[in-house]
């Protein structure tokens, strides 16, 4: 079954080094492409991360969000730095004496100062701390993978109905095209009869050369052809591979065969179905951008 590229999952795990907690956000893309935000202790996993989410996620625009609490116990260790303190206020002086402003210098604007208070992390285990994050990033898959499931599920009905409704024109305009050829040859035949009835011409040769043009309005191939692309199309849907960009590929040379199809029947009738695929291609288009 096929799945969507969009999709949204949250995923914990706790342990002796605190929580750890994963979201996962991913949307259409033509490739995989990862933006990862994780703690600074913990940038060195982002390999690993990757490796990991790409064992479910072949393509889409993912957002990785990983963060950690520490246990309760463990505090970082928090100081104030005087100096920067001293020297900022300082500063906050002279620009307050040069501008000639009133406004008292408040304990605001020196904390406003990254550099005053300074909180400085602990070391942290990486490849003690990996098997507690991975578990929150497997998690996390898991459970954005039932979304897009849900949604793939959604996308596969839809295509399924497109494509019997594109599979019964095909047959309408089976059922119309040998008619539209013999009428064509028949009017073909009429107007060149009248034309050179006063003149002596082979009619044997004019005859086969009426049969191989009424032959360019045949429209058998491209029928055929489209029947192939429509199972096509619904194996790859079925296969539980990845779909995306093969049914890109699949609904280009649809559309290319029912233009052409269009063109050579010269027909008004066939015309208006041929309009009706290509409206229902288009929307498998648009939905198949979303297809991972």
């Amino acid at each position: 079954m096929i799945k969507s590229m969009t999709g949204f999952g949250k995923g914990e795990s706790k342990s002796k080094f605190g929580m750890f907690t994963v979201e996962i956000r991913a949307v259409n893309h033509r490739y995989f492409d990862l933006s990862a935000k994780l703690p600074n202790g913990l940038m060195l996993l982002e390999d690993r991360i990757k490796e990991l989410l790409r064992k479910d996620i072949k393509r889409g625009k993912v957002n990785f969000f990983l963060s950690h609490r520490s246990p309760e116990k463990e505090c970082d260790v928090v100081a104030f730095d005087k100096q920067a303190a001293d020297k900022y206020y300082k500063i906050l002086n002279e620009i307050k004496k040069r501008l000639d402003i009133k406004e008292e210098i408040k304990l605001s604007h020196i904390l406003s100062f990254s550099d005053v208070i300074i909180r400085e992390q602990r070391d942290m285990d990486i490849e003690a701390m990996w098997p507690c994050v991975k578990e929150a990033v497997i998690k996390a898959v898991c459970d954005c993978d039932k979304m897009r499931e849900r949604e793939g599920r959604a996308l596969y009905k839809d295509f399924c109905a497109r494509i019997d409704e594109i599979k019964g024109c095909i047959e309408e305009i089976s059922g119309l095209a040998p008619g539209v050829v013999a009428e064509y040859k028949r009017k073909l035949d009429s107007r060149i009869k009248d034309i050179v009835k006063t003149k002596d011409i082979d009619e044997a040769r004019l005859e086969t050369e009426i049969a191989l043009f009424a032959k360019q309005c045949d429209v058998t191939e491209e029928i055929t052809r489209s029947r192939s692309h429509l199972e096509g199309m619904r194996k790859i849907l079925e296969s539980g591979e990845e779909a995306g960009r093969k049914q890109d590929f699949i609904l280009q040379e649809l559309n290319r065969e029912i233009n052409t199809l269009g063109a050579k029947a010269n027909d008004i009738k066939i015309a208006k179905i041929v309009i009706n695929i290509k409206s229902e291609l288009e929307k498998m288009r648009e939905q198949a951008q979303n297809v991972e």
